[in-house]
This record gives structure tokens, C-alpha cells and sequence, in this order.
């Protein structure tokens, strides 16, 4: 299937679009569609790193695609040439704008949208605009016809903008660990969108008096002389970016920053696409369309004179200082919650306890979830000296049903997941939550250790396949490719989450819907998890076999044609060769070595057997890995 879209400007509104691809490829999974995008050649940067992008044409070049066929063409664009050329093309569909009958007409899905857009019958158009109160992107999805929310703007850079933003850090002497506050606060709009000079520079000083940041001013060609008007009158010290930065430099200089103050302009939708904290100040347009995507809020003017799109509007001058420095308070002051699930473990008190010495000036809650009364006994003794810890009884239809059930009751924006039978490290939650000062990592993976010394067959196996684990997550982070988490250890950002699927398991799927989201995943090799491996071969074999399960339902929820899967009987052949030959420190184990390759080779023919011949898929349930239940250390089956 091949699906053309048209949206070439401005260029906010590009990449505000952007979600398109990725919602396009969702909907049209079964058919493996190709997206085209013309775009202006100015766009073609905030497109070029999409993966759900196919083939970029610059506007220039579209007359190349007249003679192509296409399923799907949709036009988003209202002026008459592309109309014109939308409709000329050879396709079944068409969505959007058309040209008919010598005019401009919507399809059907689109007349909302066109009714109060500039073409609309004035002064409804107004009107309808002023009472509107869906996002851009609820529009965008209704003409469509995709579900509303699952997807976002894209935005990641490349190689050479990531090396730029760190000259630059090194330039300025800013650290990963500052806390760094962009300011874009001007507009080059036609409208008059800007934070006055004076506000502006009051709330520069603001920010550096209560939260001792370091101040980033940010500003586009016409901005010049209003930029160094604020730094010659604020107090604060401000890192000035300067005013000539294109689409290659502004947005690696924006990734720089943890939160981002701006107006309703480019600098607003970079910022959301890069996944930054964000505050929008908004008068004279449409409050309503702005989408946060649950990055941040929006400061509306305390004025009547509201989403009028007048050129003489001063609302902007009513937005309240207070209001803004509330929202940064608030902002800055993360809820972080350590969440322990567990079944029938009578041992509980060790994850209990490691999850309560944490070495961090992280603030953090404790909650504790298992179906079963042993455990949630065990875990009110705890909760009854120590006023960070909660508890919540899931009804024990599995382990992914609870974590739903869980999700639409906590308020929190880290989530850590850990097991009951498990303990961790006395810093994860600060290495996790250090690697989550970085807004565009959007999930964190732990490193497993195992209990077990390497002196026993099994014990053997466990430290060789958690080391290669290990190597290849190492790997994978240090060149920002995808990485899969472990379900013994894992964090994500809350708020992006609301349900996950019962037939795929959670630390599967989860580091996925980031990573298509334009979120990096990351991995804390310094918080370790303390495991107790499977120690009778019944019980290996069982282990095993449901934990591979759990990836083969993968493609139903995800695009794996651009996130391809990490575990696979493939990928596995192919890194463990060498690990193989240069892992073993003996003759017994090489032996162990490659009794562990043969017996890998018959737990994917067990998966292979299960999924494809006798239909039997991972179902989301709570079982017992009798042999892993010994000392202090209890492991859930994955």
C-alpha cells in the first residue's frame, strides 16, 4: 500500500503533523504502507529522521510523482496549486482538501477543519474557531480516521547535531546534571505572540533565584536587538544561543534543554517533538489546538481578548509571572514511585528492604502489589513503620492486568518496576532517575545480575547469558539504538503509559511504544538487580520458553519494519558466536557453552512449536519457578 501526503508549511505545522506517518502505518498495518511526504525543501530537515517515513519529495520535484499510483493521497495543504495537483493524481482516495468544480472543497472528513480554517465563510470561520476546543492533532486524526493520541510529533537528531550540542555544552561549561532553562519568548509571527521585554526579563530572574538554573535565550533572525535588550537588562546570568540558528542548529540547541518556555511558534512544536519538558504562553491564538502531549502545561493570558488573531492583540502582555513559575515548581518537583509486584513470595522482606536503603536524594514512594494474603501480609508489617510505602491487592489475573488496574489509580511521573523475588542495588534509583534528566530517555532498563556463581552448570548459564545481555545493551546505548529492558528492572515516564497489552509481556512492549515515540531508551548498568535463576533443567526450559513467548505476539501492537525485534532465535545465533568461542575460561565450560547452544536451539523450536503450529501464545498469568524459591531470593516466572 502506498499513501502520499501533502504538508509542506509552515513549518510548525509540519512537524506538529508529523504524527501522521506513524498513525498511518499503525492503521494500515496488514498492509505494509509506504508513506510519501511532500514537503517544502526548508521541512525536508524536521522529516529526514523519521522512520515511518518512506521517501521524502521536496514541493519542488512533486510533478515527479503524477504518473504514480497511489491507495491513499492526503492533502492538508488549502492553497489552489496543490489542491489542484492532489486531485490530478491517480489514486483511490483522497482526504483533505480537494479541488472541484473550480474551488477548494474539504472531503468529507475534513469540513470541520475547513469551516474554520482560512477558506471557511467569514466571519463563521472565526466563530467556529474561537468555540473550538480540540487539539490539532484530534482534527488531524479525526480527517484521518486513525485513533486519537497514540502517536506523537517526531523529531531525533543526527550524528553531527548531537556532536554540535556537545561543543557547545563544553563551551559553556554546562553539565548533563544542570538543571537548564530554555527561553523562547519572542514570535516572528504575524500575530503579536511575544512575552514583553520587561516580563521576560523579570522572569529570567526569577528562574535563577529560585531554581539556580542555567538560563538559555533563544530567538529567530527578527529577534536580534530583542535578545540583547533582555540580557543587558536582566540580572540573571543568560547563555545566549543567538538569533541565526537554522533548522540543523535550532533544534540540537533546544535538546540541550530540560524545560522549555515558549511562545505558540516553531520553538514550541521542536520542543514537544524532541520530547521536552514544556511550557507554552498563549494569547492571540488558539489555546484549545495547542496539544502538550502530557509534556507540560499551558500559561493562558488573563485577558478577554483571546484566540482573535489580531495583529494590534495585547493579551499577551496579562500573562501572569506567577502563574509560570507555579508550573516550573511543579515541573521540577517529579514524583517518582518504586513499584514491587509480587506472587505468594514469603521472602518479600529482601526486595522490601533494598527498595527502602536506597542511596539517592531522589524523593520517592514505595508501592507494593500481590494478589496473594501471605505476601500483602509481609508487606503491611513493613508499611507500618516506614510512611513511603503502599500497598494494593490485584485481583491475580496476572501480572500485566495489575500493572492496568494500577496505572489509571497512580499519580506519578517515574514508574520503577522491580519483582518481589528480586532485590536491587542501593543506588538504582539514583542512577535511573540521573538518566532521566536527560527528557528525551523515556525508559530505563537495569542490569540483572545473577546469584548464582558461575562454579554450577546452571549457574554457568545464567552469568553468561545475563553477560551478553549486558553487552548488548551497553552497546546499544552508547550508539542510541534500541534497546529492550528486563522485567526485573525497568522505568519508564508514567505519563505516556496508560494500558498495556495482556498478551505480550510489559517489559516487551513498553521500551517500543517509546522508542516509536521519538524517545531514547536507556540503560543504567550501575543499578544492578540481585536474580535467582532456574536451577533443574524442567524448570529452565518452562522459564525460558514463556519469556521468548512473550516477544513472538510483538508485531500486533508494534512496527517492527522500523524497530526491528531484539530477541529472536536470529539475533541470538548471530551475537552469540563470538561470546561463545571467548566466554568459556575451561575445558567444562566450553562444555557447558555449548550444551547451553544446543539447549537455546530446543527452547526456539519449543516457542516455534507453541506459537506457530499448536496456536499457544504467552498469556498474561502469575507462575511459580519451583526451583528459583530458595534462600532469601524468589523469582517469578517471566
Amino acid at each position: 500500500m502506498e499513501i502520499l501526503i501533502i504538508k509542506t508549511g509552515a513549518l510548525g505545522d509540519v512537524l506538529r503533523t508529523s504524527f501522521v506517518a506513524q498513525a498511518l502505518k499503525d492503521k494500515y498495518k496488514s498492509k505494509n504502507p509506504e508513506i510519501y511526504w511532500i514537503v517544502d525543501s526548508s521541512g525536508v530537515p524536521l522529516l529526514a529522521n523519521n522512520p515511518h517515513i518512506g521517501k521524502i519529495i521536496e514541493t519542488k520535484d512533486k510533478d515527479s510523482l503524477s504518473n504514480k499510483h497511489f491507495d491513499l493521497v492526503i492533502n492538508l495543504e488549502e492553497s489552489v496549486e496543490l489542491c489542484k495537483f492532489s486531485s490530478s493524481l491517480n489514486s483511490n482516495e483522497i482526504i483533505g482538501f480537494l479541488f472541484r468544480d473550480d474551488k477548494i472543497i474539504p472531503s468529507h472528513s475534513a469540513k470541520e477543519w475547513f469551516n474554520m480554517s482560512m477558506l471557511g465563510k467569514k466571519p463563521d470561520n472565526n466563530i467556529l474557531k474561537k468555540k473550538n476546543k480540540k487539539t490539532h492533532r484530534q482534527i488531524i486524526s479525526e480527517i484521518i480516521g486513525v485513533k486519537y493520541g497514540n502517536q506523537e510529533p517526531f523529531l531525533r537528531l543526527n550524528e553531527k547535531q548531537k556532536n554540535f550540542t556537545e561543543d557547545f555544552l563544553r563551551r559553556y561549561k554546562i553539565t548533563k546534571g544542570d538543571l537548564i532553562i530554555g527561553l523562547n519568548t519572542g514570535s516572528s509571527d504575524r500575530w503579536p505572540k511575544e512575552l514583553p521585554i520587561k516580563k521576560t526579563v523579570k522572569l529570567t530572574e526569577e528562574i535563577y533565584k529560585k531554581f539556580n538554573a542555567k538560563i538559555l535565550l533563544f530567538g529567530g533572525p527578527q529577534e536580534s536587538e530583542r535578545n540583547k535588550e533582555i540580557i543587558r537588562l536582566s540580572k540573571a546570568p543568560i547563555i545566549d544561543t543567538g538569533c541565526g540558528n537554522d533548522l540543523f542548529e535550532f533544534p540540537a540547541l533546544l535538546s540541550i534543554c530540560s524545560i522549555i518556555i515558549t511562545t505558540d511558534s516553531l520553538g514550541l512544536h521542536m520542543a514537544l517533538a524532541l520530547k521536552r519538558k514544556t511550557i507554552c504562553l498563549v494569547g492571540p491564538t488558539s489555546s484549545a489546538e495547542l496539544d502538550m502531549y502530557n509534556l507540560g502545561e499551558k500559561i493562558i493570558a488573563d485577558s478577554n481578548c483571546l484566540c482573535c488573531y489580531k495583529t494590534s492583540c495585547k493579551s499577551m502582555d496579562k500573562i501572569k509571572l506567577s502563574k509560570i513559575i507555579k508550573t516550573l515548581n511543579k515541573i521540577v518537583d517529579q514524583k517518582i514511585t518504586l513499584l514491587i509486584t509480587a506472587f505468594k513470595e514469603p521472602n518479600i522482606g529482601k526486595a522490601i528492604e533494598s527498595a527502602q536503603l536506597q542511596k539517592t536524594n531522589f524523593q520517592y514512594k514505595i508501592l507494593i502489589s500481590a494478589p496473594d494474603e501471605e505476601t500483602l501480609k509481609i508487606a503491611e508489617s513493613y508499611k507500618e513503620k516506614d510512611k513511603r510505602i503502599s500497598i494494593f491487592q490485584d485481583p491475580g489475573k496476572g501480572k500485566s492486568y495489575a500493572l492496568n488496574m494500577i496505572f489509571s489509580k497512580i499519580k506519578t511521573d517515574i514508574l520503577i518496576l522491580t519483582d518481589g523475588d528480586v532485590f536491587i542495588s542501593k543506588n538504582s534509583v539514583n542512577e535511573i532517575c540521573n538518566l532521566f534528566l536527560d527528557p528525551q530517555v523515556g525508559c530505563i532498563t537495569g542490569r540483572p545480575v545473577p546469584f548464582e556463581s558461575r562454579d554450577s552448570k546452571y549457574g554457568y548459564w545464567a552469568n553468561f547469558l545475563f553477560n551478553a545481555a549486558h553487552i548488548i545493551r551497553k552497546e546499544a546505548f552508547e550508539n542510541e539504538k534500541f534497546i529492550e529492558c528486563s522485567g526485573y528492572l525497568f522505568a519508564f515516564r508514567k505519563n505516556k503509559i496508560t494500558e498495556i497489552p495482556l498478551d505480550v509481556a510489559e517489559d516487551t512492549v513498553i521500551p517500543y511504544y517509546f522508542w516509536e515515540k521519538g524517545y531514547k531508551i536507556g540503560y543504567a548498568e550501575k543499578a544492578e538487580v540481585y536474580v535467582r535463576n532456574a536451577m533443574t533443567w524442567k524448570d529452565w526450559v518452562t522459564q525460558k520458553t514463556r519469556t521468548s513467548k512473550a516477544h513472538e505476539t510483538l508485531s500486533k501492537y508494534v512496527d517492527i519494519s522500523t524497530t526491528p525485534r531484539v530477541k529472536s532465535f536470529k539475533n541470538e545465533f548471530l551475537q552469540g558466536i563470538s561470546l561463545m568461542i571467548t566466554y568459556p575460561n575451561s575445558f567444562k565450560e566450553a562444555f557447558w557453552t555449548l550444551e547451553l547452544g544446543l539447549s537455546r536451539f530446543y527452547m526456539w523450536l519449543r516457542v516455534f512449536s507453541d506459537t506457530k503450529v499448536k496456536n499457544k501464545h504467552y498469556g498474561d498469568a502469575w507462575e511459580r519457578i519451583e526451583s528459583t524459591k530458595s534462600q532469601t531470593i524468589k523469582t517469578i516466572s517471566r
